[in-house]
């Protein structure tokens, strides 16, 4: 492998001008050490009750749908797409399945101390002044020699504010690159700064995040192996008690990572990644190439032959979406930047990649494509109570349970094993709400449409609506006629099962629409209210046809 400059070597003097480090007692500061960081969760999850329930969900899951093929006779075309939509959704947990269990818990990774120079790139795109002093004096605050930049981005962006960034910058005494050229973007961003700047390694953290003190000891040492080229760390974020939207998202952060890392397969999700700047100057910079930098750079290197690190603890905390219309927002470029390396750059062609890589480039890359399939969970009760179409035979609907039940505790059980017992639900919720993005993004891909900039999500002032949740609004009213009709529905036979699967999928949806404020507490408190009338309707409906 090239390299075009020497790796950091642990046994070298300190360079010139930059004192030898050593760890040093916390100096009372204002805000930083008051930060309680050690509470940041994080850490892989799964234990043994995680391979048992992917060997669980895998058997469950094959003999119910050897099961499912003999009951399709008179399901028309409706039972059988329903069908295809239940096969697609089998392959793809019993393939993530697979994947996941590829992590070992009791591998714990441990960064030696940390040596040789750290530049921290603070990428600003027009963020409220106040938030990015906030993010900057934190960064100052980290107690390893390093050189803090302000990448100021919102002048070519044409945000009002890139002034107020520029005083700023000069106030706290803090470089600023303010870029008037270039490709629009954060990768063109930070490779504006790249060219500018001579640190061994780059330390990345978008303009809301605030660093923990003790980042260097945490992470910098990895780069004392000469073949790391970069390290990944989870992320978390202020979301509050419910998180309705998943921002925490701890499948990923928690269990799919943590087992990419033990295939050095391990990708940066922006913010908090530490690169060797060696190995960004031997992939030509950071990636300009997709939507977003950070998964598209990974792979870059990675294919290189550089390794990485996943650091599962977080080594910063920053703010989220918090309503859904910037969650879509945000998730409808990911899945974009995702389908785009599928299409135009697929990891079974790609050089330079080993066989366990490929593998987990193409699982993150097809995910969001056969998400879309929830689509058709979402339409099976509409379709069941208001035409009555049916998707098993009747001689197999009393044993529709019998198969059906335990494949589908199964798939709860796996959840709950690699995402936790209360986020659960909350990852099956966004993975419903996101399908018909998934979906647009892949129709936008496949056209050729590319914005003409990957955009910033939206840290205040976030929109309450937008055309992108409008699918997910027709489904859950598609879902409300569902249970009105079922209540007034005189016909002999309703399917009490229908009606209990459109309350289930009316409460997976309600939790992510809800999140039309941007105040997290009222959002919190409108939780139980919308959930308990969904159970409350659904009960009583229930009860009310068995008596009948």
């Amino acid at each position: 492998m090239a390299r075009d400059a020497a790796p950091v070597d642990a046994t070298a003097p300190a360079p010139d001008g930059f004192a030898p480090w050593v760890p040093r007692p916390r100096v009372p500061t204002d805000e930083p050490a008051r930060h309680r960081w050690d509470t940041l969760a994080g850490g892989p999850v799964g234990g043994r009750l995680g391979p048992v329930a992917g060997a669980l969900v895998i058997v469950l899951g094959g003999i119910y749908l050897i099961w499912r093929l003999g009951t399709l006779d008179g399901t028309g075309a409706f039972g059988r797409l329903f069908y295809g939509a239940e096969l697609i959704s089998y392959i793809t947990v019993a393939w993530t399945a697979v994947m996941i269990g590829r992590m070992r818990p009791d591998r714990v990774r441990h960064a030696g101390t940390p040596v040789g120079t750290l530049d921290v790139f603070v990428t600003v795109c027009g963020e409220p002044a106040s938030m990015v002093e906030r993010t900057l004096r934190f960064a100052l605050a980290i107690d390893y020699p390093h050189q803090t930049y302000v990448l100021n981005d919102g002048r070519i962006a044409g945000r009002k504010n890139w002034r107020e960034i520029d005083a700023l910058a000069a106030r706290l005494g803090i470089p600023c690159f303010t870029r008037v050229d270039g490709t629009p973007g954060k990768a063109g961003n930070l490779n504006h700064a790249l060219a500018r700047t001579n640190g061994d390694a780059v330390l990345t953290l978008d303009a809301d995040h605030l660093v923990v003190p003790d980042v260097g000891e945490r992470i910098v040492g990895y780069l004392r192996d000469a073949a790391v080229g970069f390290v990944c760390t989870a992320q978390c974020f202020d979301t509050g008690r419910a998180d309705v939207l998943n921002n925490a998202d701890p499948m990923l952060f928690r269990s799919i990572q943590p087992a990419k890392d033990r295939d050095n397969s391990a990708f940066s999700c922006g913010n908090g990644t530490l690169y060797r700047r060696s190995a960004l100057e031997s992939a030509g910079g950071f990636s300009e190439w997709n939507l977003v930098e950070d998964v598209q750079t990974s792979y870059e290197l990675h294919a290189r032959g550089w390794s990485s690190v996943y650091h599962a603890r977080p080594i910063s905390i920053g703010t989220a979406p918090a309503t859904a219309a910037v969650y879509a927002k945000q998730r409808l470029r990911w899945a974009m930047d995702h389908m785009r390396l599928l299409i135009f750059d697929n990891p079974l062609r790609k050089p330079g990649l080993r066989g366990w890589q490929r593998a987990h480039y193409l699982h993150t890359s097809l995910s969001p494509l056969l998400t879309t399939v929830q689509m058709v969970f979402l339409v099976g009760p509409p379709m069941s109570v208001i035409f009555r179409m049916r998707l098993v035979s009747g001689a197999a609907e009393e044993a529709y349970l019998f198969f059906g039940l335990p494949y589908l505790l199964s798939s709860m059980l796996f959840i709950v094993a690699y995402a936790g017992g209360r986020p659960a639900a909350r990852t099956v919720a966004s993975s419903l709400f996101i399908a018909p993005l998934y979906l647009i993004a892949f129709l936008w891909v496949a056209f050729g449409y590319r914005p003409r900039s990957s955009g910033t999500t939206e840290k205040v002032f976030q929109p309450t609506m937008s055309v992108l949740v409008l699918p997910q609004i027709t489904f859950a009213l598609m879902l409300i006629a569902s249970i009105i009709i079922y209540a007034f529905d005189a016909r002999p036979g309703r399917p009490v099962f229908a009606l209990v699967w459109a309350g289930i999928m009316l409460m997976m949806l309600a939790g992510p629409l809800s999140a039309v404020s941007e105040r997290r507490a009222a959002v919190e408190r409108w939780q139980v209210p919308i959930r308990g009338t969904i159970i409350l309707a659904v009960a009583l409906l229930s009860v009310l046809t068995f008596a009948n």
